[in-house]
């Protein structure tokens, strides 16, 4: 026997609309405790997420460590090469400045198509 398919129809029989009866509380300047719970949440799940591939990188190196590697020639008229630190560091601070970058605008732009409030 094969299941009916959901039309639309179907789907909106099944949607119910409630009145919203909270007021509240929060000013308009403060972010809703649902977005901030929201936001911790999402942190701690991608600080989890960070941790665990941390945790196989390690690994991974502690594994292949005892394979043999191969020096790399110099290559002359190249300069030498910054380490790996150095440079994720630099595009942290680069990707940085591009957020506040953006941030800055994001905020001129909502207060530019903002309607100014009268007292």
């Amino acid at each position: 026997m094969t299941a009916k398919p959901r039309t639309l129809k179907t789907l909106k029989e099944l949607t119910v609309v409630t009145a919203n009866t909270k007021t509240p509380t929060a000013s308009p300047t403060e972010m809703p405790a649902l977005a901030q719970k929201m936001r911790e949440q999402l942190i701690s799940t991608l600080q989890q997420g960070q941790q665990l591939s941390i945790d196989a990188a390690q690994t991974w190196v502690k594994a292949v460590s005892v394979l043999p590697a191969m020096d790399l020639p110099k290559m002359p008229g190249l300069p030498a090469m910054p380490g790996l630190e150095n440079t994720t560091v630099f595009a942290f601070d680069i990707a940085a400045d591009l957020l506040s970058a953006q941030r800055t605008y994001a905020l001129q732009l909502t207060h530019a198509l903002s309607p100014e409030k009268t007292s």
